[in-house]
C-alpha cells in the first residue's frame, strides 16, 4: 500500500520529495498515530491526550480559514492532488504550536491563513519563492517546497523544521488585536498589551528579561568580549527582531533544554506564552542547532552588526 503512496509523490514532484515511511502510511491507511514521530507533543501527552492533538489536528486541517494550496510548475493549481499527509503534517505543527493555547489558535483562524506547497524548486522560483522558504509579507503567505515538509525527520530525534521557522515570521506579522496580518514588531501573538484577553503579561515580562540578555551576551561578542556566556541562537537570528522571533521560536520546539539553561528567563516566556515546558518532549535536544550555533561562537569569528531591539516597557 505505501508503494501507491510513494508512487504518487514521485509523480507529483518528479522524484524531489520523498517522504518517510510513516507519511506514506498515513496516506495509505488514514491512521493517524503513523504520524506520531513529526510530533515531539505526542511523547509528552498520554493516550486521551493524543486523540485530542489528532483531533485538533483534523479541526485545523478541515478549517474554512485553513487556506493550504500545492503549487506545480507555471504557477498551475494542484491542490486537489495534495497527499493527505502534506496537509496534516502543515496543520499538525499549527496544533502542536497551539494545542495548550487554542484561544491564540482561534484567533489565528478567525481569518484566512494562507500556505503555499511547491512540488519541485522551479514551481517555487517560478511563483517568487525565495530560499527553500520564506513568509511572503504581500501574500500573508508562507511559501515552502513540499520535500521540506519531510526535511527533518530522517532520524528517530525530529531536526531541522523549516515550516517552524516561517510560522515565527508569520505569527510575527499577525495582529491579535484585529485578527489582521500587519507589520512586524518581533512579537508573537500574546506578548503585546493590545492583544485583549489573549495578552500575557508574565510572558512579556520574562521575554524582555530574557531578549535583552541575549542581545547583551551577542553585543558582547561583536566587541571581542568573551566574558559573558555564549547567546543560544546563531548570528542569523540576530539579523534583526523577525529572525529573532522565527529563529528562537523553531528552538522552543527544537531544542529546549539548552534553551532553558542558557537563558532562563526567555525560555520561561516561551513556557508561559504556550502553556507547556517542551522539555517534557525531550530526553536529548536535536543536537545540530546547539552545536553549530555553538562552534561559530567557539571560532574567535567576529558576529556581524545585529538591528535586534528591544519593546518597550
Amino acid at each position: 500500500m505505501t508503494d501507491s503512496a510513494a508512487h504518487s509523490f514521485e509523480s507529483l514532484t518528479s522524484g524531489h520529495c520523498r517522504p518517510q515511511a510513516a507519511a506514506l502510511a498515513f496516506d495509505s491507511t488514514g491512521e493517524f498515530r503513523a504520524l506520531d514521530s513529526y510530533f515531539p507533543i505526542t511523547r509528552m501527552l498520554d493516550k486521551a491526550g493524543i486523540d485530542s492533538f489528532y483531533q485538533l489536528v483534523q479541526r485545523v486541517a478541515r478549517h474554512p480559514c485553513f487556506d493550504l494550496r500545492l503549487i506545480g510548475a507555471n504557477k498551475t493549481n494542484l491542490t486537489p492532488h495534495m497527499p493527505a499527509s502534506a496537509r496534516h503534517l502543515v496543520a499538525g505543527h499549527l496544533a502542536e504550536v497551539f494545542f495548550f493555547r487554542q484561544d491564540i489558535l482561534a484567533r489565528f483562524l478567525s481569518r484566512p491563513r494562507h500556505f503555499q506547497l511547491y512540488v519541485t524548486p522551479e514551481a517555487y522560483r517560478q511563483d517568487g519563492g525565495i530560499s527553500g522558504g520564506c513568509y511572503s509579507p504581500s501574500r500573508e503567505a508562507i511559501q515552502l517546497l513540499l520535500s521540506r515538509l519531510f526535511e527533518g525527520f530522517n532520524s528517530p530525534t525530529p531536526g531541522v523544521c523549516p515550516f517552524l521557522h516561517e510560522l515565527g515570521h508569520m505569527l510575527d506579522h499577525f495582529d491579535a488585536r484585529t485578527g489582521k496580518m500587519g507589520k512586524a514588531k518581533g512579537l508573537y501573538p500574546g506578548l503585546s498589551p493590545g492583544d485583549g484577553d489573549l495578552f500575557t503579561p508574565k510572558a512579556r515580562e520574562f521575554f524582555l528579561k530574557g531578549k535583552r540578555l541575549e542581545l547583551t551576551r551577542y553585543l558582547s561578542r561583536l566587541r571581542g568580549d568573551l566574558s559573558q556566556p555564549m547567546p543560544i541562537g546563531h548570528p542569523y537570528v540576530f539579523q534583526n527582531d523577525g529572525e529573532f522571533a522565527a529563529g528562537y521560536l523553531e528552538m522552543f520546539f527544537r531544542n529546549p533544554h539548552y534553551f532553558a539553561q542558557q537563558n532562563a528567563d526567555l525560555f520561561a516566556a516561551y513556557v508561559e506564552l504556550f502553556g507547556c515546558d517542551t522539555r517534557r518532549a525531550w530526553t536529548q535536544d536535536f543536537p545540530h542547532y546547539v552545536n553549530a550555533n555553538r562552534s561559530f561562537y567557539a571560532s574567535g569569528k567576529k558576529p556581524p552588526k545585529t538591528r535586534l531591539t528591544l519593546p518597550k516597557e
